[in-house]
């Protein structure tokens, strides 16, 4: 599936393709709303809550690794052995 196929469906079906099959990336604040970004297949999904995990106030989509930015101070890339 392609991010444009995904804006397509309404977004109850987003929601839930993301829960089941979407790879956590973060969470951040932005004023008053919680942003979560998940990577679903090729591409990236940031869910914007009105009132977090309750109201969804919009979802962005990008195959572009841009909207990782806000979210590349809390990803842990620390090799152990």
């Amino acid at each position: 599936m392609k991010w444009f196929e995904f804006e397509q469906l309404p977004v109850v079906e987003q929601v839930a393709l993301l829960y089941k099959h979407g790879v956590y990336i973060g969470k951040r604040k932005e004023r008053n709303r919680t942003l979560i970004l998940f990577q679903l297949e090729g591409f990236y999904v940031e869910v914007f809550y009105a009132k977090y995990r309750h109201d969804i106030a919009s979802l962005r989509c990008s195959d572009s690794t841009m909207l990782l930015d806000p979210y590349l101070e809390q990803i842990d890339v620390e090799y152990t052995v």
